[in-house]
């Protein structure tokens, strides 16, 4: 027996992929109507419905059943694509997107009639009358219906519709199908066509319907039994047409069970299995590179097989000689497997247009969007912890960096704002800016409101440049807004941002110009499974910085250690940096030390820097992360482990907390 829980996860990745489609389809239908992107939208909306309907997943199936009748009604009709329609199909797509994490989650599913509703009063204010569509056939009868074809029995969808002065049109219509069912032999399915909305009359919505039926008989045959019913306005007998979207073919599989309702949380509630699609090209490469590292590893037996039976050292060249291609193997093998990791960040990029033009129309904004650099490569951990440092950086950058449009006119400035999202390379790094065009940030300001709600001191504020003013902004608490709102104005958000970006090791920086607008610059390594580490030793232990938090490596005789505020401090560069010594934040015990001058590792993270002193330097090297697990309990100044070459363990530190506490 096959379940259909088996292809949970190749439901959620397609119902993922239609309902991004979806999205940015209506994004540009919004600017610039066209069929193809009403073709593409009811193309996706019919495949989520098909797969939906095959999962079992009911609530998602009738809802994709309104929205593509309502794009069925736009191609025939092709009515004026109004900011009505596009706003009740994003609101559509709202709610689908909600039902697709309860799917996942395992919570009871949200009531979608209201949005039923909505979707069909659109329609009928252009008074268009009632439909008359086949019904959508669920797992268990899509199986009865090709078993009936393919035993040569016609499928047949027979449409009634009422006399509006029908009395009980529950009473007949249940009369009526059981009638079909003695004319035709099977029936397979039943559908009103009218579904149940809050306060719609029950007798009501059984006016119209629709049933599949199975039999051996000829159309007129049929009618000419059925005959005439007074009560009848109409019926309708046409051919029905199975038709299999591509995860339609799931419900081929033998006495698959069919699941009513919501799946059963121990079926679903554990979430789907995180998946990346990986180019074909690059599976052929690694394997290429393991078949090579497979004869290698032969060649290595029959050297160290030759060497017992004569003299080693004469073998020894050779084994170098293959030591040393392995070793270019790997590496090659380590680069292909972290590519397989890599997702283009546009997938990320790709969900904030929709939040732009959301933002805009409750801010009264005029606001676009331009996204640069999508196809940046960057590792699919990475990409989804910044998802939101960069909804933050959004929202800040439409809610107080862009005027209203009398504002910008005011100022000489185009009516429409525009924020600017740009990814590329760096070295070994991924480099995203943020950049808008509006009204800068006000270094004097910033620091005026940080003193009023205590975040510094007065005798803090006098040392601030202006540079690490407008770093208060993300100082926890800090906003502003002068008042409360949907957007922001809580005190909460960009002090997010720094410590997501910080536990990603990244690095933010901000140049700002009032008046002229403000650049969010985010760096972060490609991957955060293999990183180049600077190796220390502390107090006899060898421990390990990550080298792209390593803003400096300096040595300064014990004089050049200043006090500042009562705390030990060195002048780098023109700039007070507060010194630890590396041994003292982690409680380990002193050593002795011969040499005159003290080795300093300057430290950066996010937007604050700090120096610590360390016994050695020892160098750097590439080191693969191990987690510790949770065996350790709260290990926050540790990010994992890893082992060295000679096979003992060093522990990793977590840049971003050793110079925030």
């Amino acid at each position: 027996m096959m379940e259909l829980s088996a292809y949970r996860d190749i439901f959620i990745e397609e119902l993922n992929d239609q309902l991004e489609r979806i999205d940015q389809s209506l994004l540009v239908l919004e600017h610039t109507p066209s069929p193809e992107l009403i073709q593409t939208i009811f193309r996706a909306a019919h495949t989520i419905k098909g797969s939906s309907s095959t999962m079992g997943f009911k609530e998602m199936s009738d809802l994709t059943h309104e929205v593509e009748y309502i794009l069925d009604w736009v191609r025939e009709k092709k009515p004026e694509i109004s900011s009505q329609l596009i706003d009740t199909l994003f609101r559509a797509l709202d709610v689908m997107k909600l039902l697709r994490t309860e799917y996942i989650s395992g919570s009871n599913y949200t009531d979608c009639s209201s949005m039923v509703s909505e979707i069909k009063s659109l329609i009928s204010m252009r008074s268009e009358p009632e439909r008359s569509m086949p019904p959508v056939l669920n797992a268990s009868e899509m199986l009865q219906a090709e078993e009936a074809a393919g035993s040569g029995q016609h499928l047949l969808a027979v449409s009634v519709n009422l006399m509006e002065d029908c009395l009980m049109k529950a009473a007949r219509h249940f009369i009526l199908v059981q009638r079909i069912e003695e004319v035709c032999g099977t029936v397979i399915a039943v559908s009103l066509h009218k579904a149940a909305a809050p306060g719609a009359d029950e007798d009501e919505r059984h006016g119209q319907f629709t049933v599949v039926v199975a039999t051996l008989k000829e159309r007129q045959q049929i009618q000419d039994q059925l005959g005439v019913d007074s009560d009848v306005k109409s019926m309708h007998i046409a051919p029905f047409e199975l038709k299999w979207s591509r995860t339609d073919s799931l419900v081929h599989a033998p006495e698959a069970p069919v699941q009513q309702g919501n799946p059963k949380p121990d079926e679903r509630g554990k979430g789907s299995h995180p998946t990346v699609r990986v180019n074909v090209e690059r599976l052929d490469h690694l394997m290429n590179l393991v078949g090579e590292l497979l004869i290698e590893q032969t060649s290595l037996a029959d050297l160290s097989a030759a060497g017992q039976r004569s003299d080693p050292g004469r073998v020894l060249p050779d084994i170098g000689s293959v030591s040393d291609h392995m070793g270019s193997i790997i590496k090659e093998l380590q680069e292909g497997v972290m590519k397989t990791r890599m997702l283009p960040i546009d997938q990320l990029f790709s969900r904030f247009p929709r939040l732009v033009r959301d933002l805009a129309q409750k801010l009264g904004k005029d606001i676009e969007l331009v996204i640069q650099g999508g196809e940046t490569e960057l590792d699919r951990m990475i990409i989804e912890e910044l998802s939101d440092p960069l909804i933050h950086l959004i929202r800040n950058s439409a809610d107080h960096g862009i005027e209203s449009p009398e504002v910008r006119e005011a100022g000489g400035k185009a009516a429409k704002g525009r924020i600017t999202l740009t990814s590329f390379h760096e070295e070994n790094h991924v480099v995203i800016r943020l950049e808008d065009d509006g009204q800068g940030i006000d270094a004097g300001k910033i620091k005026a409101l940080a003193l009023g709600k205590g975040i510094i001191s007065e005798e803090q504020a006098s040392y601030l440049s202006t540079q690490e003013a407008v770093h208060l902004i993300f100082e926890p608490g800090f906003s502003t807004a002068s008042e409360v709102s949907e957007v922001s104005g809580r005190g909460v958000g960009m002090d997010i941002v720094r410590s997501q970006i910080g536990r990603l090791n990244g690095i933010v920086d901000i140049q700002t110009e009032p008046g002229q607008g403000t650049v969010f610059t985010i760096r972060l390594p490609l991957t955060l499974a293999i990183i180049k580490g600077l190796l220390v030793k502390v107090s006899g232990r060898v421990l390990i910085l990550p080298m792209y938090n390593v803003a400096e490596i300096v040595r300064i005789a014990p004089e050049e250690i200043q006090i500042v505020q009562g705390e030990q401090a060195i002048l780098n560069h023109g700039r007070i940096v507060p010194l630890s010594w590396l041994r003292d934040k982690l409680h380990y015990p002193r050593a002795e030390r011969s040499s005159k001058t003290i080795p300093l590792v300057i430290v950066r993270s996010v937007d604050k820097i700090a120096a610590f002193a360390v016994d050695e330097i020892i160098g750097n090297q590439e080191v693969v992360i191990k987690s510790l697990g949770a065996y350790l309990g709260t290990m926050n100044h540790l990010s994992g482990a890893t082992i060295l070459g000679n096979g003992r363990v060093a522990l990793i530190l977590d840049a971003a907390y050793l110079v925030s506490h």
